[in-house]
């Protein structure tokens, strides 16, 4: 199935609206036979677990340039960890469950250059497909903020996409 991946406006039904206004906000959307028993928690998990190899090396690079500067890193045995936080609403040391509904996760990542939020959400659309959203929502504590966000905005969007469409795919209806 060829999956299309669109940029769109923040849906205003969101729970993660109530963290706009924001320094930078985002949401792409892909419509997909997803099956009823899918929620976000679950695609959430398949969000921070689906790197691919180039992923995972953007990752790398991030956490060795930013490092020197204090910054939280992700290490290797952190999508098990993640993938509990997420499950049961606990703490990260770089995440922790903010908010949730039936049809939305939002996870904050929160720095001390920036805050931010991504949130997945499931709706439904037209022929039983799903509408599947990742929005993020960013709040920036200072210039840093500022200057390492939109370093590395383009691979931001570049990224999502990807694995926007990776966890479709890994949780596509099987027919």
């Amino acid at each position: 199935m060829n999956l299309k991946v669109n940029k769109v406006n923040v849906d205003k039904a969101f729970l993660v609206n109530k963290y706009l206004p924001a320094n930078y906000a985002d949401a792409f959307e892909c419509i997909a036979p997803i099956s009823n028993h899918v929620t976000p928690d679950h695609l959430q998990v398949a969000f921070w677990g689906s790197e691919k190899s180039w992923i995972k090396a953007l990752f790398k690079l991030r956490n060795m340039l930013v490092k020197p500067f204090g910054l939280k890193t992700s290490r290797k045995e952190d999508t098990g960890s993640i993938a509990a936080c997420i499950e049961k609403g606990t703490s990260h040391h770089i995440a922790s469950v903010s908010d949730r509904s039936p049809n939305e996760t939002i996870l904050l990542l929160d720095d001390k250059h920036l805050k931010a939020y991504v949130s997945i959400s499931i709706a439904e659309a037209e022929d039983d497909l799903k509408r599947v959203t990742v929005c993020t929502i960013v709040h920036f504590h200072n210039w840093f903020g500022y200057l390492y966000f939109y370093s590395i905005e383009l691979f931001h969007s570049i990224v999502v996409r990807s694995m926007l469409k990776r966890l479709i795919r890994a949780n596509l209806k099987k027919s």
